[in-house]
């Protein structure tokens, strides 16, 4: 509607607002709000919620204080559907990069023997630990602070990495050492944009795209060792 003198449409008063939250005030605001959602075959759970499988569903106990690597971003959802699909029993999967753990832990959970577990935050190593054990599968994960993999000479069925395309090509020669025949890597925090460059920098070193996936601006790999 143009109601004035220049022709301009009239949208009102436009005003902002922002409250400012004391301490870790936000964190149970977050917490409220936060429930169990299914992704896969893993239904991700808050710690503070009881919630009971349906069937055969695998559920992954999370208690994120810093509200990092809860299943809601759509570059983890991504790499639980493909966990979902891919882990078997008996498999080592390596989780580079885990944050909150949530990935390592549900690879155990979904069958895996063994998760090599790596991160440069020590917060996210200490989260780490602390879901490992309440989910009680501890004693099949490696937790350790470690510069990505470089520290770590662990061989993977499985390699999972939820960065970012920048990091994932800085990380692809490396890469090399934890891989073997059939390895399935696992790649996201990918924006589409640079889901190009990823594929050309892992194919130049010997890996092919059997499977993909995107929402909303991001994009999931596996890709396979030749």
């Amino acid at each position: 509607m143009r109601d004035n003198a220049q022709g301009f449409l009239n949208f009102g008063t436009l005003e902002t607002a922002k409250r400012i939250v004391d301490g870790d005030d936000w964190i149970e605001i977050w917490r409220k709000h936060y429930r169990p959602m299914k992704i896969g075959g893993i239904v991700v759970c808050p710690e503070w919620v009881d919630y009971k499988a349906n069937g055969g569903e695998k559920i992954v106990k999370i208690d994120s204080n810093m509200a990092f690597g809860t299943g809601e971003h759509e570059t983890t959802s991504m790499c639980l559907e493909f966990l979902s699909n891919y882990v078997k029993p008996e498999y080592s999967v390596i989780d580079v990069g885990t944050g909150s753990g949530i990935l390592g832990i549900s690879s155990i959970l979904l069958g895996a023997n063994k998760a090599v577990m790596t991160d440069i935050d020590p917060v996210a190593v200490k989260t780490a630990l602390h879901n490992a054990i309440l989910n009680k599968v501890e004693n099949s994960c490696v937790i350790t602070l470690d510069d990505l993999l470089s520290a770590q000479d662990a061989v993977g069925d499985i390699v999972v990495a939820n960065i970012t395309a920048d990091i994932l090509c800085i990380l692809a020669p490396s890469m090399k050492k934890h891989v073997k025949n059939g390895t399935l890597l696992i790649l996201s925090g990918i924006l589409k944009e640079k889901a190009q460059l990823v594929i050309e920098t892992y194919s130049n070193l010997g890996y092919k795209v059997i499977n993909s996936k995107n929402k909303g601006e991001w994009v999931a790999l596996v890709m396979e060792t030749v």
